[in-house]
């Protein structure tokens, strides 16, 4: 009869899934998403007695002075609770933008350098087609059909640039400001940038000459060379961002209970690892820009949790079958 051992028990490659949760928590509590790693590492440190009685010195006593323990994995998933364990945030905080509109702002200008318009997701709306009557800048009009109704912040030869829209223009053949003055529409454009006029609306800043903006974070900048003035007028619509934040490093530290469970379907033993109480350290590069995966890269001590039974403060490993 051979002895051979069992192939049944060697883990192959590794899957599974990471909680955290609060400390003392009975649940696992958020799942952590995608994992680039996940280590766990043991130290044991010792010191060594040694004899005096000849000089080879034997070590003759090894006593054991410090036990750590330790996790590392990477977060690929940045979610809200990702990043607050991670950056060591302590609140998410909301501050959301509600859609709507600007109407002819001053700004004061710095040449060739970027100014935040305080919005994002910045745009117009440009309303082509054939003019009758009189229209002028400052006029609010109103859809035929969608009923919708914005303000003009330009007047050009066959168009309008409009603003302060109460919703798009849906399905509309004219927008009149009264009964005979308005414009037949041959088009409607809504476009990713600003309307920069001359103080009294008659002249129109261009985008590239005078100006350039960044519409997804509502960054204007003025052109060197450009005819910007300190005096023209800034008027765009902006669109719903839910928006949610957090101050990086406002906890003092982030103790965590985290969980692993490795998939049952993976080759070798199913297990279950409970780490009662972990501190969250972030460690290394966040890749901002680059090629690779921007990975939140986390080590952790396992400490010791004093509400757990003697002898069970740090960490649980289950054999499941």
């Amino acid at each position: 009869m051979s002895i051979a051992s069992n192939v049944e028990n060697i883990r192959y490659n590794g899957t599974g899934r990471a909680y955290a949760a609060e400390i003392g928590s009975l649940h696992p509590g958020i799942d952590l998403g995608e994992l680039e790693n996940l280590g766990f590492n043991i130290k044991v440190s010792t010191e060594k007695l040694k004899s005096t009685r000849n000089a080879a010195r034997a070590t003759i006593l090894e006593v054991e002075t410090e036990r750590e323990a330790s996790l590392s994995f990477g977060l690929r998933e940045q979610s809200e609770d990702n990043l607050k364990m991670a950056l060591l945030g302590s609140a998410i905080n909301t501050l959301n933008q509600v859609a709507s509109g600007v109407y002819q702002t001053t700004k004061t200008w710095a040449a060739d350098s970027f100014l935040d318009l305080g919005y994002m997701n910045v745009f117009i709306t440009k309303a082509s087609g054939t003019i009758s009557g009189t229209l002028a800048v400052g006029d609010t009009v109103t859809g035929d059909v969608s009923a919708k109704t914005g303000k003009i912040a330009y007047v050009g030869s066959g168009y309008i640039i409009v603003v302060e829209r109460s919703g798009p223009f849906t399905g509309d053949t004219k927008l009149s400001k009264d009964v005979d003055n308005y414009i037949t529409l041959s088009g409607i454009e809504t476009l990713e940038d600003v309307c920069i006029t001359t103080s009294n609306g008659a002249t129109l800043r261009a985008n590239g000459t005078d100006y350039s903006v960044d519409p997804d974070y509502g960054y204007v900048r003025k052109l060197s060379g450009g005819a910007l003035t300190d005096t023209d007028k800034v008027s765009f619509d902006y669109e719903a961002v839910d928006r949610k934040y957090i101050w990086g490093l406002s906890a003092g530290s982030v103790t965590k209970k985290l969980t692993f469970v490795s998939d049952k379907d993976d080759r070798g033993p199913r297990q279950r690892w409970t780490f009662h109480k972990v501190q969250i350290n972030l460690n290394g590069d966040i890749n901002l820009i680059g090629e690779k995966n921007a990975v939140l890269n986390i080590t952790g001590s396992v400490l010791a949790d004093t509400t757990q039974a003697s002898g069970q403060e740090y960490y649980k490993v289950e054999m499941l079958s």
